[in-house]
């Protein structure tokens, strides 16, 4: 019974990723220009949170040395 609810979820979610990517690659065919506008800020979002977190992880890394 286990391992049948295991390949069902593997099922639904290779269904859920192939109409993630067909949804994905519509929207790109339909607005390019905005596909990679919205692209470029997703990246920089991601980029900022590190660049956040580094920083914080930094300063603690500096007050445990007082």
């Amino acid at each position: 019974m286990f391992t049948s609810a295991l390949a069902q979820i593997k099922a639904v979610s290779r269904v859920a990723f192939y109409l993630l990517v067909a949804f994905l690659v519509i929207r790109l065919w339909q607005d390019p220009s905005g596909s990679a506008t919205a692209t470029v800020n997703f990246v920089g979002s991601i980029g900022s949170f590190f660049s956040s977190a580094v920083n914080k992880l930094s300063q603690f890394a500096r007050g445990l040395g007082k």
